[in-house]
């Protein structure tokens, strides 16, 4: 065998493995797709394949407004906000007062796909867990740049990993 025929192999190899690659890629999109109709300006409420509810800002407006100064640690440095909005608790009592007892998680969605976990015993505690829509008293603002975004707020989080920007959905388990 000539060494012109082993670079042709090793070609043919490396073609094989991005062929590969691509089509691992391509089935873990497919799988990974959502068959809902996420919305940046509302967060679709639900457990398993129940609608819950379906919350957008004017909403949350309607519950009484909480600010919450907080300094968030994150890679991109050390972040200060006055953020608006409301007890996590108080949004699922809107919807219906016993879902706190009924469930023991929530998995909240943005957008970008982002996915976090709650446990229910941290939004029962007081003063921890808010959805928020505003900072500084501007509203949020989407991945589009448009107002009305919503975010999860862990107050007793203070680095923040779990904070879920541009909520699109809340998952009850």
């Amino acid at each position: 065998m000539c060494s012109s025929d082993l670079v042709v192999d090793q070609k043919k190899i490396l073609f094989v493995v991005i062929v590969l690659l691509v089509a691992v890629i391509a089935v873990f999109a497919f799988l990974n797709r959502s068959n809902e109709d996420l919305r940046e300006d509302q967060i679709l409420i639900k457990s398993g394949d129940t609608m819950l509810g379906i919350l957008t800002v004017a909403d949350l407006q309607k519950l009484p407004a909480v600010q919450k100064k907080m300094v968030v640690k994150s890679t991109g440095g050390i972040k200060k906000h006055e953020f608006t909005g409301a007890p996590l608790l108080d949004v699922l009592n809107s919807i219906d007062p016993g879902l706190s007892q009924k469930y023991t998680r929530i998995i909240t969605r943005g957008i970008d796909n982002y996915t976090s976990g709650v446990e229910m015993s941290e939004v029962l505690r007081p003063n921890n867990v808010f959805i928020v829509y505003a900072d500084y008293g501007k509203p949020l603002k989407t991945k589009t740049g448009e107002e009305g975004a919503m975010q999860i707020i862990i107050y007793q989080d203070e680095f923040g990993q779990r904070f879920t920007n541009y909520l699109t959905s809340m998952e009850l388990q």
